[in-house]
């Protein structure tokens, strides 16, 4: 019997953008608006800035941990919002990440092992959780050092339930796991796009 009922998905989303980026907040048709990039990387303190986090503690905790100072990751954008239709109460969002490194971040193929980890990290878990996960690859250039490269976004959508209480606390379990592992990626390198004070 399978302990984990979940998808992990892994595609390449061709495009790309230049990081900063910037964003005035204005709403767009899916409800969502974009308020531009923050550099969060070591600066726990800014967290409360970022008005994508401060309805959503959970993707609040997720972002807080990969941008800590001790991670190789830092991260780019996120949001998160809930869905209610005929087919019931679920919660979509996304947190997008980059390795804190010239040279990590300038290969794709550094991202899979993330991947492919966690994919494994989920089998291994004890969660009964409906979730799926989209991790998307996209060419960026981080315009303030000039290092060009990927960036990573993992979408997450839970699975319909029949209540907005229940959609929460899925997507709160969904975005702890994910929290978990992606606060525990070391720093490898010390080519940092963004350096961590101390």
């Amino acid at each position: 019997m399978t302990k984990l009922r979940y998808r992990n998905l892994l595609s390449i989303k061709h495009g790309g953008k230049g990081i900063p980026y910037g964003g005035a907040g204005e709403l767009r048709p899916d409800g969502d608006a974009n308020y531009g990039f923050k550099n969060l990387k070591g600066r726990p303190e800014l967290l409360d800035s970022v008005p994508e986090l401060l309805s959503d503690p959970a993707l609040s905790e997720a972002v807080k941990a990969i941008n800590a100072a001790q991670t190789g990751l830092l991260t780019v954008g996120c949001t998160s919002r809930d869905i209610v239709d005929e087919n019931g109460h679920r919660r979509t969002g996304y947190v997008e990440f980059a390795f804190n490194s010239a040279s990590l971040v300038a290969d794709a193929s550094n991202y899979f092992p993330l991947y492919f980890h966690f994919d494994r990290y989920l089998s291994s878990s004890e969660s009964t959780l409906q979730v799926a996960y989209e991790w998307e690859l996209m060419q960026a250039h981080f315009l303030d050092t000039n290092v060009g490269g990927f960036t990573c976004s993992v979408f997450l959508n839970t699975f319909y339930v029949g209540s907005s209480g229940e959609a929460q606390k899925n997507w709160a379990e969904a975005i702890a796991l994910l929290t978990h592992y992606l606060g525990g990626i070391p720093q490898r390198a010390t080519d940092y796009i963004y350096a961590v004070d101390g």
